[in-house]
């Protein structure tokens, strides 16, 4: 039996004539269904393998009637997806806080997740009136709370494939320096953020 998680891929080799080649089976077919996931876009980033309980061993200890199970974490396309929701919930005035989510990988703001190799992975919006529409302080034809209402959108859809949050943080530029508000109140100091975390 092989199960290929987060594609929705379960399949169940039958009984061979014997049990060495029941397990040459199933080793083939999984490594056959593993490759086509690797291959159709959006391509997995990353996979974790456990035959039989065991984290990382290769798919030929998998017993006759073992498991072989492949995680595949699809960051990528959650991030995609977050960034989108954030942008359609966001309120439009001028458009700088609607252009301004940004992806970030252990602080450090990326464009995308094509070359995420590891790391914590935020999205956030850096603009010094962030705090105040996420908390209702302005006036706004849109509902505020968007990071709040956009975890729980993002959640729903992509809850079986990673761990989305919600908190409030500093945030730091590129060139490391903190950044504050207009007027450099300490509150200003800590923006909405969006966590996403491949589940365990």
């Amino acid at each position: 039996m092989a199960r290929l998680q987060s594609s929705s891929v379960q399949f169940t080799v039958a009984a061979q004539k014997t049990l060495a080649e029941t397990q040459k089976l199933v080793v083939k077919i999984a490594k056959r269904e593993h490759g086509k996931i690797m291959a159709t876009a959006p391509r997995p980033t990353s996979f974790k393998r456990v035959v039989d309980g065991r984290l990382g061993a290769p798919e030929e200890a998998v017993k006759p009637n073992g498991v072989i199970v492949y995680f595949y974490p699809r960051l990528e396309e959650v991030a995609q997806f977050a960034m989108e929701t954030l942008y359609d919930l966001s309120p439009v005035l001028s458009g700088r806080y609607r252009n301004a989510h940004t992806l970030f990988v252990s602080g450090v703001a990326v464009p995308n997740l094509k070359n995420y190799k590891g790391g914590e992975i935020t999205i956030s919006n850096p603009e010094p009136y962030a705090r105040k529409i996420e908390v209702g302080a302005m006036k706004m034809r849109v509902p505020p709370h968007v990071y709040e209402r956009a975890v729980k959108i993002v959640r729903a859809r992509f809850g079986n494939v990673a761990k989305i949050g919600f908190t409030y943080r500093g945030l730091t530029s590129t060139g490391g320096s903190v950044l504050t508000g207009r007027r450099g109140n300490r509150s200003d100091l800590r923006y909405p953020v969006m966590l996403i975390k491949e589940i365990d």
